[in-house]
């Protein structure tokens, strides 16, 4: 696992997965979707393992498909056409272990739609999502055509992947993707208190719930995403993404 590109902890049986690409506001880049996929993967078979929780270093949870690559990093294009995104996601979805997160400052795409994942949110105060997608020329991913709708509603999922414009921590909590805001200095505290009441319960309990409570919505979300990354490869190749790109790569010279 690369220990530079996601931070692991376990302790009383939570395993805690931390993106650590503060410089780049946690956006992730192929082989940081290899580490995220390799840590769950380890979770799954670790019997200790009762409870994960996914968070991040620095002021931000993760800004999305990492779009400055350096000379250790591929562009949007490339990673969405390899494997690490992929594997990520299919970690996650197989995630059999109860799954919580802690999230401040902004979530933007896939730092957005893997929360649909996610079984306990819990937001900082500075915690804001968005998805892009369509000012991007691209269509939803990470099986969020059918995750958020069922977190947040037909029509407030529709305003947020028509508009594009940002979802405020209390906004979400409201509408159902998170169960409370905590002042960011008290997210961590509030989050590991969670996740080791949780690993507390017996580790068949857990699981069997887990399963009771999202097999129906994962088994939907898995063919969901197969549907979307069709398109959304497909609209990689847009014009109107090549355009989208280029006058975001002139906005950040």
């Amino acid at each position: 696992m690369d220990e530079t590109r996601v931070q692991v902890d376990t302790s009383a049986g939570v395993q805690t997965i931390a993106i650590n690409r503060p410089h780049v506001m946690n956006a992730l880049d192929e082989r940081t979707y290899h580490a995220l996929a390799e840590s769950f993967r380890h979770a799954e078979h670790d019997d200790s393992v009762r409870c994960l929780v996914l968070t991040s270093t620095g002021e931000h949870f993760c800004a999305g498909w990492d779009l400055s690559p350096d000379d250790d990093s591929e562009s949007e294009a490339d990673t969405a056409e390899a494997s690490g995104y992929d594997a990520f996601l299919e970690a996650l979805e197989a995630c059999s272990k109860p799954l919580v997160a802690g999230v401040r400052g902004v979530a933007v795409g896939i730092g957005f739609t893997l929360l649909g994942h996610v079984d306990i949110v819990v937001l900082a105060e500075s915690a804001r999502m968005r998805a892009p997608f369509a000012a991007l020329g691209l269509c939803p991913e990470a099986g969020s055509s059918v995750t958020l709708p069922r977190l947040l509603g037909d029509q407030l999922t529709a305003d947020l992947m028509f508009t594009g414009r940002w979802l405020g921590a209390r906004e979400a909590v409201q509408a159902g993707l998170g169960t409370r805001v905590v002042p960011d200095d008290e997210l961590a505290e509030a989050v590991g208190d969670l996740a080791r009441t949780i690993a507390g319960q017996p580790t068949t309990s857990l699981t069997v719930t887990k399963a009771l409570l999202t097999e129906d919505l994962r088994e939907r979300a898995v063919k969901a995403r197969k549907v979307e990354d069709e398109h959304f490869r497909r609209l990689l190749r847009s014009p109107e993404h090549q355009r989208a790109i280029q006058a975001w790569q002139a906005r950040s010279k």
